[in-house]
């Protein structure tokens, strides 16, 4: 590959909403307290608009500390749903243990500096601000629907491969079908 690294492993994936939620875990938490000024602003701009009401500061930081954590765990979803094709909330522990319906392709990349060369390859989280010929240019739509992820650190690589057995190969069948 143009990364100068070698892939190691590859899996094609149905994620599971379990594992979807526990993968994406660490991000649950940031949307949930990043977001309350944001929901408390947006808000308020609505409670003005729909009801001619402008809310003093005081109630601003209640409301925010009340919708922000909700709609934290909305926005914690809609990434669960673009992975698995379901919405988590709610469901019971059978439901999230199926396979979801979206199939995604698992590539393990080793060697010097892996993570920041394959994470310069996929430029920054938000494809609007990546240079054109990365993979989120190209592919990201925006900053939830982004192309790809890839860890952060050493760590989160491996809690990542475990959480979705990137170990249990499933290309070598693929690849034994179409070229035998």
């Amino acid at each position: 590959s143009r990364s100068g690294l070698r892939i190691v492993a590859a899996k094609i994936h149905r994620m599971t909403v379990a594992e979807a939620e526990e993968f994406y875990g660490p991000v649950r938490h940031v949307l949930r307290e990043k977001l309350k000024g944001m929901v408390a602003e947006r808000a308020s701009k609505a409670i003005a608009a729909e009801l001619g009401l402008t809310l003093p500061e005081e109630v601003k930081g209640p409301l925010g500390e009340l919708l922000g954590p909700r709609y934290g765990d909305n926005q914690f979803y809609q990434i669960v749903q673009f992975m698995t094709g379901r919405w988590g909330e709610g469901l019971v522990d059978e439901e999230k243990n199926k396979p979801g319906t979206q199939l995604c392709l698992l590539l393990v990349y080793a060697g010097v500096n892996a993570i920041a060369r394959i994470r310069n390859i996929l430029g920054p989280t938000d494809p609007s601000k990546a240079l054109p010929g990365s993979v989120r240019r190209e592919f990201g739509q925006d900053i939830m629907v982004n192309a790809a992820h890839a860890s952060d650190s050493a760590e989160n690589a491996h809690r990542e491969m475990a959480i979705v057995k990137v170990g249990e190969e499933t290309i070598r069948p693929w690849v034994a079908a179409y070229y035998p």
